[in-house]
């Protein structure tokens, strides 16, 4: 019937909807995403080194949590690899936390002037 064939047919024309997208913009797109994905793994590993050399937890610990990604990604991961569960969790809040807060600030420095011109007035 054709209601069971529905979810399939939606999700194949899915596409159809991003017709004016160029290959180059795609390309562009993908590689600041590798790019950005290479920079959080540079930085990430330079940080847990950093706080492994100072003596602060284990190497995997370390690792896993300054790792980017999700919370319940890493808590399985360190679940699975025997790690200390609550020092990687913590590590993971303490991020989303200096995020939440941290991001109105930053994006409070980084209006540019003709915002910041029109909010005077």
């Amino acid at each position: 019937p054709r209601s069971t064939l529905f979810p399939y047919t939606t999700l194949f024309r899915s596409g159809i909807h991003y017709v004016g997208i160029t290959l180059q913009e795609i390309r562009q797109v993908v590689l600041a995403a590798f790019g950005y994905c290479l920079i959080l793994i540079l930085l990430s590993v330079a940080v847990a080194r950093l706080a492994f050399s100072l003596g602060f937890a284990p190497q995997l610990e370390t690792l896993l949590a300054f790792a980017p990604g999700g919370q319940g990604e890493m808590v399985i991961l360190a679940i699975i690899a025997g790690a200390n569960m609550p020092y990687v969790v913590t590590h993971h809040l303490l991020r989303m936390v200096i995020v939440i807060m941290g991001a109105p600030l930053v994006a409070r420095f980084m209006k540019p002037e003709s915002d910041a011109i029109i909010n005077k007035r």
